[in-house]
């Protein structure tokens, strides 16, 4: 069937070859629409980032001026006028970003320093969500691509107008943020917008959807290919440890987030030994950043450099001295740590919260020593410490997820409605979670914001769950609080010797008060842990698993490492705070927890920065992301598969594979005539692909003479060639032919195809 194209006065139309014609405005609309596709696909990472920090309604208004913008002064302005106001736009947010993360505004206007080195770090790998600014550097980073995008397709420039917003997006994927099917709607997207003005301008075929099929599928491949981009450099290399689903496994997977799951499991094997003069907590990671689901540590390492932050006051300074028992990708530290001393710190980082960590594992034996600062203050002290916090503080640690419940913040203000002073409401929180729910390592992980799940709706959970409401729930009443992980102290095994394993793995929360620093708190029940640690330990040695002793502790009774059991849950004096808030008391670290407690357990994903227990992972998690993978993988491989039949029909694959094997397979059989005329050209192809093809003006009976003709006397035509061409002759110009010489004709040409198959041929 033909169709025409076919035009009205002043009014132009695009051939579709089918009835019908398409309106240019249509195609217009069409790439309009696209752009706007394109841009709501590096939008909507940053929406993902700003319900995080904040910013959401900013983030949007921004967008929503620089479309109207654009739109406005696209029949105004030149492109160059444009490309300069957009880089003006750019110049400003950035600005603005870099002043509120602490660069002087001087630094700003002379130097590109700052702005060089976020951009390497984002590009080679930094998630935008680690940045100290993220909120900001979203607002900063939308306002050029957005309008330079819109301006350019408003103006009809389609093709100009997708590189600044795929630009855009594929920043945010070198970053890590945006995700399999964001960047590649956003893809697709813009080779739409692409193929839309080029149907507008030429008024191109529709015959050419197939080629654009094809670009269509290598351009997603090759988008998604640049998330093999390595990440930071300056980062610390680990090796896997643990079994797949193993804490060590899942730690290892997401080196800077701290994550949040369902049911896990706990490994007894050892991990380190200290010896130390005093008992503590020993930690590994701390984040300051909660998204709803995992933990965050933002800001970038820094390479160790001889001495870490003082905090603002101390009681004295304990010395401690770490060894490896396995492989670990963590260095365990007594709080506040104020210098590292030994062989491995030579390749240390230090976060932005002065926690270091290896650049490589360290190995079996290895140790280092680390002098600690000893934060002991009074519970009285703590009292009166009041709430003139540094500006770096409240900006950091204050932060809750944008979407947080009225009924998180109701319930909250009801707990500590009767506290007063930042430490009444810390003991009042720590007291409530620890009376109201009960512990267990078997519970499901809720939909949503964990912390505002395990408040309002669990009953009972595990450090992680603890550890995670407090601090949220601190940060709503403007208390700063951040989130830790690491190990309590692990069994006694000598005076002053510890030996810490996975079971002693923990999360607990850090609380800033002025003029003392980070004090620490711990919000989880600690009787019934020891009981989950003694059983687990004890069948453990009950079977004979390999190291969950070392040489000192094989030979203790489990019986013999400590545990107060549960804390006092208040202070005799009335006022809600114990007396016991001393975070480094040898009997309670922070308000009645012992840092000898041994079952403290961690998530599998509890800690980047942390190595403990085993992950048998949540049903409902699992399966939320095996459907999410699901989908990325339906949509990458749907469009795989249409670039495929695309590219199949562009390039006459498929007829040419039919007629292929056509030659070694008559098919179904049916009329004889139509049979007999099938075989010969069957026989026809077969000897154009070994001799020559027939000429437009050669017959079919002085095609095969020729053909005879040419051949050697060796390779002489089977004499049943001349049978086929009768039977052809007859069923094409004769009175026909019967069944049963229409299937000797198939049985002649399928004897010598397969004779001429490469392995049957030389096998005859």
């Amino acid at each position: 069937m033909s169709t025409k194209s076919s035009s009205h006065a002043g009014d132009r139309t695009v051939s579709l070859n089918a009835e019908g014609t398409v309106s240019t405005d249509v195609v217009r609309l069409l790439a309009l629409g696209c752009v706007l596709v394109l841009t709501a696909s590096y939008v909507s990472v940053l929406y993902g980032i700003t319900k995080v920090v904040g910013g959401s309604g900013s983030l949007f208004a921004l967008v929503g001026l620089m479309l109207l913008a654009a739109t406005v002064l696209a029949r105004l302005i030149r492109p160059r006028t444009a490309g300069t106001l957009a880089l003006t736009a750019a110049g400003l947010g950035f600005a603005y970003y870099l002043t509120s993360a602490g660069v002087e505004l001087g630094v700003v206007l002379t130097g590109t320093n700052a702005i060089v080195s976020d951009t390497v770090a984002l590009a080679t790998g930094l998630p935008v969500l680690r940045m100290v600014q993220a909120g900001i550097w979203t607002l900063g980073f939308a306002p050029a691509p957005v309008f330079l995008s819109w301006y350019l397709a408003v103006r009809g420039r389609y093709g100009l107008s997708v590189v600044p917003g795929g630009l855009a997006l594929g920043f945010l994927v070198l970053t890590g943020d945006a995700g399999t099917l964001v960047t590649l709607t956003g893809t697709l997207a813009a080779v739409g917008a692409v193929a839309g003005g080029e149907l507008e301008r030429r008024g191109g075929s529709i015959a050419q959807a197939d080629l654009l099929a094809v670009l269509f599928a290598v351009i997603v491949v090759l988008s998604l290919s640049v998330t093999i981009v390595p990440g930071e450099p300056t980062g610390p290399t680990h090796l896997v440890q643990g079994e797949s689903g193993t804490l060590e496994a899942t730690i290892d997977s997401a080196p800077q987030r701290s994550g949040i799951s369902g049911q896990v499991d706990l490994s007894p094997e050892v991990r380190f030994t200290v010896e130390s003069d005093r008992p503590s907590y020993w930690r590994t990671g701390v984040y300051d950043r909660f998204t709803g689901d995992e933990w965050v540590r933002t800001g970038q390492d820094r390479r160790y450099d001889g001495r870490l932050a003082d905090p603002p006051s101390s009681s004295g300074t304990v010395r401690q001295t770490v060894t490896a028992e396995t492989e670990l990708g963590i260095m365990p530290v007594a709080p506040q740590p104020l210098a590292l001393d030994g062989d491995v710190t030579r390749a240390t980082t230090v976060s932005r919260h002065d926690q270091p960590r290896p650049e490589t594992p360290l190995q079996e034996g290895d140790s280092y020593a680390v002098e600690s600062a000893v934060v002991d203050p009074e519970p009285d002290a703590l009292r009166i410490a009041g709430t003139s916090y540094p500006d770096e503080v409240t900006d950091h640690y204050l932060q809750t997820p944008e979407d947080t419940s009225s009924e998180f913040r109701e319930r909250t203000d009801e707990i500590t409605a009767g506290s007063d002073t930042p430490h009444g409401k810390a003991v009042a929180i720590r007291d409530h979670l620890r009376s109201s729910k009960g512990y267990s390592l078997d519970v499901s992980q809720p939909a949503g914001n964990v912390a505002e799940g395990f408040l309002l709706e669990m009953d009972e959970g595990y450090c992680v769950y603890f550890a995670t409401t407090m601090t949220q729930m601190l940060r709503e009443e403007g208390v700063p609080a951040r989130y830790v992980t690491g190990y309590t102290t692990g069994q006694q095994v000598d005076n002053g010797e510890y030996v810490v394993r996975g079971l002693d793995a923990h999360s607990w929360v850090e609380v800033y008060f002025p003029g003392h620093g980070w004090v620490q708190f711990d919000p989880t029940p600690g009787g019934s842990r020891a009981d989950v640690h003694t059983d687990r330990l004890q069948e453990a040695r009950e079977n004979g698993t390999e190291d969950v002793d070392t040489e000192d502790s094989e030979d203790v009774p489990i019986g013999d490492e400590s545990d107060p059991g549960e804390p006092p849950a208040s202070d005799p004096d009335d006022s809600n705070e114990s007396p016991s808030d001393d975070p480094t008391d040898e009997t309670d670290p922070d308000d009645g927890t012992d840092p000898d407690d041994p079952d403290n357990e961690t998530d599998p994903s509890t800690s980047d920065e942390g190595t403990g227990g085993e992950a048998a992972g949540d049903d409902d998690s699992l399966t939320d992301r095996l459907v999410a993978i699901g989908y990325e993988t339906g949509a990458l491989g749907l469009v795989l598969l249409v670039g495929l039949a695309a590219g199949a029909r562009r390039t006459d694959a498929t007829t040419r594979l039919g007629r292929a094997i056509g030659i070694y397979w008559h098919g179904f059989r049916g009329e004889p005539d139509r049979d007999a005329r099938r075989a010969f050209h069957r026989l026809e192809r077969l000897f154009a692909r070994q001799y020559r093809p027939r000429r437009p003006s050669e017959s079919p009976r002085a095609y095969l003479q020729a053909v005879s003709t040419t051949t050697a006397a060796e390779e002489s035509l089977d004499p049943g060639v001349e049978r086929v061409l009768e039977y052809y002759e007859r069923a094409t110009y004769g009175d026909g032919v019967g069944r049963a010489e229409a299937d000797d004709a198939i049985e002649i040409v399928d004897d010598l195809a397969r004779s001429r198959l490469p392995v049957v041929g030389r096998l005859r």
